[in-house]
């Protein structure tokens, strides 16, 4: 059985004063204040990013544990990098508007949140991606060996994937190989281990 790579400690500072979290849910139906900016964000390493694009910012604790999951991969011969990170209420309303202007709203839908209710305003999720698919988001990644191993192996680090394939009835989104939300290293196991979309693990009642 593989060993996990211990990721950095993780306390309940900043996200104590936090009232959004590492476990908010935000979906169709939950969203986020337009003000609301998650604390503690740093920048993810120059080295991370996908060629040609500038550094993302991650609360912290994400960030390190990113850094520590994507030196595991490139260790096993799997080079991933970030495509996006934490966006903004304001950064999310252009995003979601470009899709709308070029699938029409009832798709864009399916592919991207309003502001507001984009697990990216968080400021724990990222999109990662590699050169099997030219560093751009696509549905084929997952079938690429780099998809693979974070399929397998995210949780470990305390990554969940949100968008699971066949499960759009559930979390209201198209396939995203690429898309992960840090939750920490504790509930992504068990989140893994329950079998549950993130969105119905997020909505089990706590003990």
């Amino acid at each position: 059985m593989r060993t996990p790579t211990p990721v950095p400690s993780q306390t309940e500072s900043p996200d104590d004063e936090d009232p959004q979290g590492l476990l908010t849910i935000v979906d169709k139906e939950h969203g986020l204040p337009p003000a609301y900016v998650p604390p503690g964000l740093v920048e993810i390493p120059l080295e991370w990013m996908a060629p040609g694009f500038p550094s993302w910012l991650l609360r912290r604790e994400a960030a390190e544990a990113l850094v520590v999951m994507l030196r595991a991969a490139r260790a096993e011969g799997h080079e991933l990098r970030v495509r996006s990170a934490y966006r903004s209420y304001w950064e999310q309303a252009a995003t979601f508007q470009y899709w709308i202007d070029l699938l029409g709203e009832e798709e864009a839908r399916r592919a991207s949140a309003p502001p507001g209710h984009s697990e990216h305003q968080l400021g724990s999720t990222v999109d990662l991606t590699s050169a099997s698919v030219s560093w751009q988001l696509e549905q084929s990644f997952g079938q690429t060996p780099e998809g693979q191993w974070l399929a397998a192996h995210a949780h470990e680090y305390g990554f969940t994937l949100s968008y699971p394939q066949g499960a759009e009835e559930i979390t209201g989104y198209k396939y995203e190989p690429w898309h992960f939300r840090y939750i920490g290293q504790d509930q992504a196991v068990r989140w893994a281990e329950s079998g549950l979309t993130l969105l119905e693990f997020l909505k089990q009642p706590t003990d």
